[in-house]
């Protein structure tokens, strides 16, 4: 299973947010068996990214 183009958008447009808030990102995960990616950003941020695009914080 790989990422799908929405999520491959939407990662782009987060990280970008991110950066321009000078959040440094740790780390970006694609999970296969969920197919939902994730951003670590710090220890109490995190984003999730659905297969269809839309995210949010956890």
């Amino acid at each position: 299973m790989f990422p799908t183009g929405e999520q491959g958008k939407s990662c782009i447009r987060i990280c970008q947010y991110l950066t321009n808030f000078y959040r440094s990102i740790d780390l970006v995960r694609f999970d296969e068996r969920t197919g939902i990616v994730y951003i670590f950003v710090s220890e109490e941020l995190q984003v999730v990214i659905y297969r269809d695009g839309n995210w949010r914080f956890r």
